[in-house]
């Protein structure tokens, strides 16, 4: 007969598993493996990321889920991520209790010893401020060289200037910082149509219910602004309706006290310096300055001209207290915003300030806090942290189509390693276990199946010397064949 050809290509030739547990074992594994695989396939293949922008990054990383709790490795597109913003001197910032706007002035780290290291910005990622206090105020007041529309409202401004030393701590330590705030009720930009209304300058939201500590420092600030102002306006009338020189401008720095004095409502409670530019015409001018040792007390018992003294420090107490609450400075005491005699005390003359002011109305409360409490929440603050916009990269679900497929294709990949590797342990116990397993019948004889180099090729030793029974030994057959 005629040679057979072989081709390059070839066949398997198999036969069934001897064992009763093969097929359902199969079969469940199958189901099994299916199950598992297509769900660390969605995980896995499931999602793409995208980006956007977060304002509470923790909040944004934490919303994975269930399986944000599984390895990274294998949900890799289901863990949100988001980037550390970058913070540099001279950026404006504010809080998440979005009342006032800080600049920040300073960055460094403290060292060994004294020595620190200064930089330019920083890495910031949510931390919540910590250990900061008010060093110093100003009051800088001035009459005549503010804008026409300030003047409008009243003849006299000021600007309430708070020097703060904050910190957060991170990984690599310490990180402190210096912010300033600057309050001006009656700023340039105001607008004239305002006139005779709350201004509301300043902050940025307001809401007496969750926030009523803020609300009412809004209101201390807004109140004994106006009514600093409006006395100074009224030293200066009365000094030049006298033949008196009037003052032009002056600065009033105030400090917290080094004494034990922890009663807000003190007058030892601030260290006070000050500097008066009174307008002595034709380009002459005198400073006035105080003694040895001011304190408000002292200034105030002998009338020391200006006497605005009292309303001064009020001012600046409500400027130290606001500052603090904004900063979430819950341990910072004392703090008239956070103590209801306290916040009595410095509200009891809003009435009075209502009928001598000028023409900025305060606000938004204009009555002390007995008569207006029931109607705004409890006071007291939250931990703070600077508002800032970071950058993050959230799961999106693919497109049904894109996700079947995308989950399809990967678990026939699974399924067909998984099949092909529990099909070599079984005919590994198969053959040591059944040796005769590796035969077969041919023409009555028995057909011996040997792997070389992957290849089945089997042989057979004819006894019978036929002939016309001549059998190949070199049928090669591929994989794990006649099984």
């Amino acid at each position: 007969m005629p040679p057979t050809h072989e081709s390059f290509f070839s066949y398997n030739v198999s036969r069934p598993y001897p064992y009763r547990w093969f097929t359902p074992a199969a079969v469940l594994g199958a189901v099994t493996f299916a199950a598992l695989f297509s769900l660390l396939n969605f995980a896995a293949n499931g999602y793409d990321l995208v980006v956007q922008t977060s304002t509470n990054p923790n909040s944004t990383m934490s919303s994975a889920g269930w399986l944000g709790r599984w390895p990274s490795y294998l949900t890799d597109k289901v863990r949100p991520t988001c980037q550390a913003a970058t913070v540099s001197v001279g950026s404006q910032v504010f809080t998440n209790q979005t009342a006032l706007t800080y600049t920040l002035t300073a960055i460094w780290q403290p060292s060994e010893g004294t020595n620190i290291t200064v930089f330019s910005s920083m890495s910031y990622f949510n931390n919540v401020l910590e250990n900061c206090t008010v060093t110093a105020i100003e009051i800088n007041l001035e009459a005549l060289d503010r804008t026409a529309s300030q003047f409008g409202f009243s003849e006299w401004g000021a600007v309430v200037q708070s020097y703060i030393l904050c910190g957060f701590y991170t990984p690599s330590g310490l990180i402190q910082f210096n912010l300033t705030q600057a309050y001006d009720y009656i700023p340039a930009t105001i607008s004239w149509s305002h006139l005779y209304t709350f201004l509301g300058s300043n902050f940025l939201e307001r809401d007496k219910s969750t926030r009523a500590s803020l609300w009412w420092g809004e209101s201390a600030l807004s109140n004994y602004y106006v009514y600093l102002t409006r006395m100074m306006q009224d030293i200066r009338v009365n000094a030049t309706s006298s033949g008196e020189p009037g003052i032009r401008k002056g600065t009033i720095y105030i400090t917290p006290g080094n004494n034990t004095a922890r009663d807000i409502k003190s007058l030892q409670f601030f260290n006070l310096d000050y500097r008066f530019i009174v307008d002595l015409g034709y380009g002459n001018f005198e400073v006035l300055a105080p003694g040895e040792d001011p304190t408000v007390s002292k200034l105030d018992y002998g009338r020391v001209y200006p006497n605005v003294w009292i309303i001064a420090d009020s001012l600046a107490k409500s400027a130290y207290s606001t500052v603090l609450t904004d900063l979430g400075q819950i341990a910072a005491k004392p703090n008239l915003l956070t103590n209801d005699d306290d916040l009595e005390y410095f509200s009891r003359n809003f009435s009075a300030i209502q009928r001598h002011r000028a023409n900025a109305d305060p606000g938004p409360e204009t009555v002390q806090y007995d008569t207006a409490k029931s109607g705004t929440g409890p006071l007291g603050t939250t931990p703070s942290v600077i508002s800032m916009g970071y950058i993050c990269q959230v799961p999106r679900l693919k497109s049904t189509g894109n996700l079947l497929v995308s989950i399809l294709v990967a678990d026939l990949v699974f399924l067909q390693a998984i099949w092909q590797l529990f099909k070599l342990v079984t005919d590994t116990y198969l053959f040591r276990s059944r040796p005769e397993s590796n035969q077969c019948k041919a023409g009555g004889a028995d057909v011996e199946l040997d792997k070389v180099d992957g290849v089945m090729s089997s042989r057979l030793d004819l006894e019978s010397t036929s002939s016309d029974a001549l059998v190949s030994t070199n049928k090669r057959v591929k994989g794990n064949s006649f099984f």
